[in-house]
């Protein structure tokens, strides 16, 4: 696995992210060299809208 890790936070968590969030996010991902099979792990809140999103790193 990766030892880059990245990760991105919801502007508005109350709201959660946009497509566009989440489109930068996966760009980000890309430009780092983070195999697109690497899982990623997810914050949601109460109403199961995504927080925030990391990949990469090693465990």
């Amino acid at each position: 696995m990766s030892s880059i890790k990245i990760e991105h936070t919801a502007e508005d968590k109350k709201a959660g992210m946009t497509l566009g969030d989440l489109w930068t996010f996966a760009q980000d991902a890309l430009n780092h060299n983070i195999d697109p099979r690497t899982p990623i792990k997810v914050t949601t809140g109460f109403r199961q809208q995504i927080q925030k999103l990391e990949a990469g790193g090693s465990r």
